[in-house]
C-alpha cells in the first residue's frame, strides 16, 4: 500500500500547526506533513521533497496566494491534488480554483469532518491514478522483456521508456524433464507447463513481487521479478524461499539487473546452465558461478577398450558386464566433471568406434544405427547424467540386437536420415526431391518408402511438424498468428490455417484462446 504527502499551506501558524497536529493524517495513508507560510514558500518545499502528493492551501496570503499557487502546480506538477481554504463564499473563487486546476474548496472555519472526507477522496483518486500508471508500467516493462527475449522489431517497443526500472532473472527448469514428460499427451503436457508457471508466479506474487514468466525452451521457464518502485529486490532472500518451495533446479542471476540489460543477462543465465549438473549437491546455481575445471577432459580408453571387448570378442555376450562397463563410463563422467555436451560427445565418439568394429567383424560397409547419439540431443531435456546413462544404454542394447541377428535395416536407416532431415528443415519450403536427394534415391522410391514406414504421406508429415511448431509458438509466444503462419514454413497464411483446422480441429486464434495461460 502506497503512503502519501501533504503541505499545508497558511500565513498563519496557529491555523498551520492546528491542521499539522489535529488530524489523524496516518489514518489516510498520509507519513508526511509538511507545512510552508505562503505560495512561494509552498513551491520552494515541494522543489526541496522532489514533489508533493496533497496540497492544502489558504487562498489569502501574501507573496503568492493560493490561486496563484494552484496555477503553478496545475502547469509544473500536475500529477499533485490541490485542495483551497477560504473565508469568502464567492461564487467566482470557486470557479477560478476549478480552472485551476484544484480539485475542492473548502470554506472557513473549516470542519474537520468534512476536510477528513475530501481529503480521502484525493487518496483514493491518487491511489486509482497510481494502479493505471502501474498496469502500463508493468505492460510496458513486459514489452520490452519480451523485445529482448525474442528480438522484436526495436520501433514496436518503446525501449528508453523505462531504462533505469530493475527486474531480477531468473531461470527455472524441471529434473529429469523428458522422464517425468515423455509420456505425456500434448494436452497434459500443457496443463503440466500451466502448473510449472502458475506455482512460481504464486509463489512470486506472495513476495509482493509481479512477474513475467516466458517459456524460452521446453524445459526452461524465464522469469523477472519486477522490483516495486517503492522498495528493492533482496536476490539471496528471493532465491532462498523459492528454492525451499519448489523441486525444480534454478539458474539465479547473481544481482537485480536494469531491464535494458536482460539480454545480456540472459545470456550469461544460459551459458551458466551447462554446469547445473556438476554442482551435485543441489540443483541450483547463479549466474557468477565459476568452476575450477581442466581445458582438456580424459578421454576413458580403457572404459571403451573394455566395452568393445565384451560387445565383440567374448561369446555369447555377458550383458552383465556390459552394464557394469557402461556404470564405469558414467562414474568416469562424474567424477571428472564433463560437461553434459562432453558426454554427449564422447559417448557418440565411442558408438562410432563400435560401429566400426561392427563392420571389421561381420563385413557390413557404411553400418548405420538409429542411436541417440548420433542425433543433435537436446541437452535441456537430456538434463543429468543418469538420462544420458539411459540412453546410452539404449543405444549399446540397440547394437547388441544388431548383432545377434547380423543384420542391419537399410531402409529403417534410410528412412531415419530422411526424418532427421526434414525435422531439420521443414520450416523452409522443402520439396519431395530434396530429401530424396540427400538420402540418394529417387523421389518415387522415396514417397514410396516413406509412405510404408511413417503411415504419412511427405506432405502431411512436413504439415504435422508444422502446426505442431505453430501451436507451441501460439502458447508460449506473443507473436501474431500471420508471423506464426509464416516463421513455421507456410508461405499462405489462409493455406495455413486450413491446415492448422484440419490437424486440431481448430483455427490458430481459437487454439490460442483456449490455452492461453491466466
Amino acid at each position: 500500500m502506497s503512503s502519501y504527502r501533504i503541505l499545508i499551506v497558511d500565513d498563519e501558524p496557529i491555523i498551520r500547526l492546528g491542521l499539522q497536529q489535529t488530524i489523524p493524517w496516518g489514518k489516510y495513508q498520509i507519513e508526511k506533513v509538511e507545512t510552508a507560510c505562503d505560495g512561494l514558500d509552498a513551491i520552494r518545499k515541494i522543489e526541496e521533497l522532489g514533489g508533493i502528493d496533497l496540497v492544502l492551501s489558504d487562498v489569502r496570503m501574501p507573496n503568492m496566494d493560493g490561486l496563484q499557487l494552484a496555477s503553478y502546480l496545475h502547469k509544473n506538477q500536475p500529477q499533485t491534488k490541490t485542495m483551497l481554504i477560504s473565508g469568502y463564499d464567492e461564487f467566482a473563487y470557486a470557479k477560478k480554483a476549478i480552472q485551476s486546476g484544484v480539485k475542492d474548496y473548502l470554506l472557513k472555519p473549516v470542519d474537520i469532518n468534512e476536510l477528513e472526507s475530501k481529503v480521502n477522496s484525493l487518496i483514493y483518486e491518487l491511489e486509482a491514478e497510481q494502479n493505471v500508471k502501474n498496469e502500463i508500467r508493468q505492460k510496458e516493462i513486459k514489452n520490452i522483456i519480451y523485445q529482448q527475449i525474442y528480438h522484436f522489431p526495436q520501433e514496436t517497443v518503446n525501449l528508453n521508456r523505462y531504462p533505469d526500472n530493475r527486474i531480477y532473472p531468473f531461470i527455472s527448469s524441471v529434473k529429469e524433464y523428458e522422464k517425468q514428460t515423455g509420456k505425456l499427451s500434448e494436452q497434459d503436457l500443457a496443463c503440466f507447463n500451466q502448473q510449472w508457471k502458475g506455482t512460481i508466479e504464486q509463489t512470486t506474487e506472495k513476495l509482493g513481487f509481479d512477474a513475467v514468466s516466458i517459456f524460452v525452451h521446453r524445459n526452461q521457464l524465464l522469469t523477472c521479478l519486477i522490483e516495486p518502485i517503492d522498495s528493492e529486490i533482496n536476490p539471496i532472500q528471493v532465491a532462498e524461499i523459492i528454492t525451499h518451495t519448489h523441486s525444480n533446479s534454478f539458474i539465479w542471476s547473481d544481482s537485480v539487473i536494469k531491464v535494458m540489460d536482460l539480454k545480456d543477462k540472459y545470456n550469461q543465465l544460459k551459458t551458466v546452465y551447462d554446469y547445473l549438473p556438476l554442482t551435485r549437491e543441489r540443483d541450483v546455481i547463479f549466474s557468477n558461478y565459476q568452476m575450477d575445471r581442466p581445458d582438456s577432459q580424459i578421454y576413458p580408453f580403457e572404459v571403451e577398450k573394455e566395452l568393445i571387448d565384451t560387445l565383440f570378442h567374448r561369446k555369447p555376450i555377458q550383458h552383465n558386464q556390459v552394464e557394469n562397463w557402461i556404470s564405469a563410463l558414467f562414474d568416469h563422467f562424474r567424477s571428472h566433471s564433463f560437461l553434459l555436451q562432453e558426454v554427449q560427445d564422447a559417448c557418440s565418439h565411442m558408438l562410432s568406434g563400435i560401429i566400426k568394429e561392427y563392420e571389421v567383424l561381420l563385413g557390413e560397409i557404411s553400418v548405420k544405427l538409429d542411436c541417440h547419439f548420433f542425433k543433435e540431443l537436446d541437452l535441456i531435456l537430456f538434463n543429468s547424467y543418469s538420462s544420458l546413462q539411459h540412453l546410452f544404454e539404449q543405444d549399446v542394447e540397440l547394437i547388441m540386437k544388431k548383432l545377434a541377428y547380423h543384420k542391419v535395416e537399410k531402409a529403417d536407416w534410410l528412412i531415419s536420415q530422411a526424418e532427421g532431415y526434414i525435422k531439420e528443415y521443414f520450416r523452409t519450403t522443402i520439396k519431395v526431391q530434396e530429401v530424396a536427394d540427400v538420402v540418394n534415391v529417387s523421389s518415387n522410391y522415396f514417397s514410396t518408402l516413406f509412405k510404408q514406414k511413417t503411415g504419412e504421406n511427405f506432405n502431411e508429415y512436413v504439415n504435422k511438424l508444422r502446426v505442431d511448431e505453430a501451436k507451441s509458438l501460439l502458447i508460449n509466444t506473443p507473436f501474431k498468428v500471420s508471423e506464426i503462419s509464416k516463421q513455421v514454413g507456410f508461405q499462405e497464411y489462409k493455406y495455413f490455417v486450413s491446415v492448422f483446422k484440419k490437424f486440431s480441429g481448430l483455427t490458430p486464434t481459437n487454439y490460442r484462446k483456449l490455452t492461453a495461460i491466466e
